[in-house]
């Protein structure tokens, strides 16, 4: 069986007691863990320097590393570590946000299940939760995965896209239900300096863009638990990074439409759900928004059209903050010395 990589892109240290104590109950034992601490003033490499976690520390092989002080670069910063750490690299992956719970035969579930198949990834579904990590709510599944026989559903890129995108529904969840082949890993997507791409959101960009030529599967079990919370930095309504996760549903729309991979029509339909998603919650009273309902209402009859002003408004979009732009995520010999002052 293969070696997993956990990769804890950590910020808040509230919830990671109870998230280290689900790595820990795992019955597939053969992981390592890797947190970039993002805390502010690195509280958590403190925590864990101190003690505060008890022997969990040492019996998850826990490697601490500083953050880039950045959410969104703080998963690159992460693979990139991944990526430098010789034949681990070959293994799987798995980002484990640091306020989530995995149940304790998750690893064992996903790596049977990628040993069924060469898959990019391996989803299972999870429990969504409010502030404590009791299970919930859970949400709806396509008909293809739920009338399968199979506990464990392969997902074609064809039937991903058609089940994603023109609905602009992620079924599939967030990165902490995900494990990661290491084919699968290295397509996760950074932003475009040109052109569209399916970058924007952290879970479901990177299950596109690795889905584009490499099937996924679901293993149809209730692994982990989503926590959902106040302080959540996607419930920061008018910052860059909302908007950002916002109008990413557009772009994927208009670049899967480019591809072929979804109709006129389906490509119309994500595109009238992106925009009505971000009237009911902006209005009509944001620049950055109003910018977005132009383009629809002046290129709207023509896909192609909109395709080329959408692309424009969307480079320009993510080159204005240091988190999306381009430019930060270059290797550090060739950044602009400002790059990342943010």
């Amino acid at each position: 069986m293969s070696r997993i990589t956990t990769l804890i892109p950590a910020y808040k240290p509230d919830y990671l007691g109870e998230m280290f104590l689900g790595l820990r109950r795992q019955s597939f034992r053969d992981f390592r863990v890797i947190l970039s601490d993002d805390s502010p003033g690195g509280v958590i490499t403190d925590m864990v320097r101190d003690g505060r976690f008890g022997p969990l520390a040492a019996e998850l092989n826990l490697t601490v590393v500083k953050g880039p002080g950045n959410a969104r670069l703080n998963h690159q910063h992460l693979i990139n570590q991944w990526a430098g750490s010789g034949p681990a690299a070959d293994g799987l992956v798995h980002f484990m946000l640091d306020d989530d719970v995995v149940f304790p035969e998750f690893y064992r579930s996903h790596v049977e299940a990628h040993a069924g198949g060469n898959y990019a990834l391996s989803v299972s579904p999870r429990w969504l939760s409010q502030g404590d990590s009791r299970p919930g709510w859970t949400l709806p599944l396509p008909t293809f995965v739920t009338q399968s026989p199979l506990r464990a559903v392969p997902v074609s890129p064809k039937q991903l896209f058609a089940s994603v995108v023109p609905g602009c529904e992620n079924w599939l969840g967030e990165l902490s239900n995900m494990v990661w082949s290491a084919e699968g890993v290295r397509h996760y997507p950074v932003p475009p300096s040109a052109g569209l791409s399916y970058y924007g959101l952290l879970d479901i960009s990177a299950v596109l863009e690795a889905g584009r030529t490499m099937p996924l599967v679901f293993v149809r079990d209730h692994l982990s638990v989503f926590r959902q919370h106040a302080e959540q930095t996607t419930r920061t309504v008018h910052s860059h990074g909302h908007r950002v996760t916002m109008l990413v549903w557009a772009a994927c729309a208009l670049h899967a439409w480019k591809e072929g991979r979804i109709s006129d029509a389906e490509t119309a339909r994500a595109i009238g759900t992106t925009v009505q998603r971000c009237l009911k919650l902006y209005g009509e009273q944001d620049e950055v928004m109003n910018g977005f309902y132009t383009l629809v209402q002046h290129q709207g009859t023509s896909l192609a059209s909109l395709h080329d002003a959408f692309t424009a408004y969307w480079l320009a979009l993510l080159a204005s903050h240091p988190s999306t732009a381009a430019e930060s995520y270059r290797p550090a010999a060739e950044r602009q010395p400002d790059a990342l002052a943010a």
